[in-house]
């Protein structure tokens, strides 16, 4: 399975690997082989688009680049590993240009990762997504993509950006502890190991420990080693962050369980999570990713015209996300102006950019083959939207990191539209962009051969100027 090692423990607990060389056949080539992946780092409601990109010219990424006044400073550190595309809009177009039902936020959500239109009556997008389309070609089979949320869920096309197929949304899972115990094998694991998991609170780690003291046993370098102690360590500290000293009990008590039933859903109890249960999700994913667990995934934070208000980190807003991409103290823009609103939208910008550079800091961390498991990925930044005011589908926000084992050109800031504006809906449409992934991750069509139009809407081809 992608040459991933698995810890069979206790009970049928199984827990997967990174990628030990030790362990690898002598004649192996590491570059050739390292598998790719796709994942979906998903912003709602749009940026400051005033202060979002690159302040430096086009061409190669610089210190300048990710100046004081730029929400993407944050990421300064991985500026050669960053590919950023501008002047890509979507497809079908907003404002009501192509034919599809849904209003712009409907759009910008359940079009962007399936380039294809919404149904009347559902709202929901008629094709698949490219997470799944990915999972589907490069998965092992009957293995969809990891589909992560973090907040509250909307139940219509605004709270969903997978799909499996035609006016099939998949629900991202916004319980760490149910996204975990899958990752584990939870859900196929024998009463005993549950009741060991949560009632006792003993740790995977602990019903694998005889299978990982066996494989410490081997020949493995002092790289894998240390390789191992990361993986372990990262395990150990997500179990402790879910749930004290081990994972969460699988029950919750009767007073917790009525406090959490009770919750307004109005006020910034639910939003006082965002964070911790955001990061628990990234280590999740990173894990899943990195031990070929799938080579796809999801990550959406919050749901279109909704969001969290941000009360953490420096921040203390009155007003929640969507609200402030309109300036606007309520939804339907009836209320009165917000003083200083594009101030707060760059704070969230820049806040967005922090936990983008938490998930990449992870991937990193996992070494395969002279490379990282960064390294052959593409962590696609993206939003529903480029200019929320205006509710814009030009122009949009797209940030790359990694160069999927060298597929993509990296260390760039590239005008992608041939137009002298980039806020533009004639050329460079978004389904191009997915095409590009698709085919960075190693799809193909079904006789063979690269994959020429992801989605119904845009044109063929790739967008070549992205490519190394």
């Amino acid at each position: 399975m992608n040459r991933r090692t698995f810890l069979r423990g206790a009970c049928g607990v199984m827990l997967g690997l990174p990628l030990l060389e030790s362990l690898r056949p002598r004649d192996a080539k590491a570059d050739a082989s390292a598998p790719r992946r796709f994942i979906a780092f998903f912003m709602c409601n749009g940026v400051n688009m005033t202060k979002f990109f690159p302040s430096t010219q086009y061409g190669a990424l610089t210190a300048a680049s990710f100046g004081a006044t730029r929400a993407i400073a944050p990421l300064a550190a991985y500026r050669d590993k960053l590919l950023i595309p501008r002047g890509i809009h979507m497809v079908p177009r907003g404002y009501g240009f192509d034919p599809s039902a849904g209003d712009d936020h409907a759009k910008g959500m359940g079009c962007k990762l399936t380039a294809q239109p919404l149904v009347q009556g559902t709202q929901y997008a008629a094709g698949i997504s490219l997470d799944q389309f990915i999972a589907n070609k490069i998965n092992p089979p009957g293995t969809p993509a990891l589909t992560l949320m973090v907040g509250a869920k909307t139940p219509n096309v605004r709270g969903h950006i997978s799909y499996t197929g035609s006016e099939q949304p998949v629900s991202g899972e916004n319980n760490p502890w149910l996204a975990y115990r899958d990752l584990v094998g939870g859900t196929d694991l024998e009463e005993e190991a549950l009741v060991r998991l949560t009632k006792r609170r003993e740790s995977v780690l602990d019903l694998v420990s005889v299978e990982y003291e066996a494989l410490l046993k081997k020949k493995l370098s002092k790289a894998d080693r240390d390789k191992l102690d990361m993986h372990f360590q990262t395990v150990r500290d997500l179990e402790v962050g879910m749930g004290g000293s081990g994972i969460i009990p699988r029950e919750l008590s009767p007073e917790r369980a009525a406090e959490i039933e009770g919750i307004d859903p109005d006020t910034v109890g639910f939003d006082a999570e965002f964070k911790k249960v955001g990061r628990m999700q990234m280590d999740i994913l990173a894990l899943a990713i990195a031990t070929g667990a799938t080579r796809s995934a999801t990550l959406q934070w919050g749901s279109g015209a909704a969001g969290p208000i941000f009360k953490w980190d420096g921040m203390a807003h009155e007003y929640n996300h969507h609200k402030l991409s309109h300036g606007n103290t309520r939804d339907d823009d009836t209320g009165s102006a917000v003083d200083g609103y594009e101030e707060m939208l760059f704070n969230i910008d820049r806040w967005f950019m922090g936990e983008y550079v938490y998930l990449l800091d992870r991937l990193a961390g996992y070494e395969e083959g002279g490379a990282t498991v960064l390294d052959n990925s593409a962590v696609v930044f993206m939003n529903e939207l480029s200019d929320g005011l205006r509710h814009d589908f030009r122009d949009l926000p797209y940030i790359i990191a990694g160069s999927c084992g060298g597929y993509f050109k990296t260390g760039q800031y590239i005008k992608v539209t041939r137009q002298s504006s980039t806020v533009q809906d004639k050329d460079a449409p978004h389904n191009k962009l997915l095409t590009t992934l698709a085919n960075a991750v190693g799809c193909t069509e079904e006789g063979g051969g690269p994959i020429t139009n992801f989605g119904s809407f845009g044109q063929s081809g790739e967008l070549d100027e992205l490519k190394a």
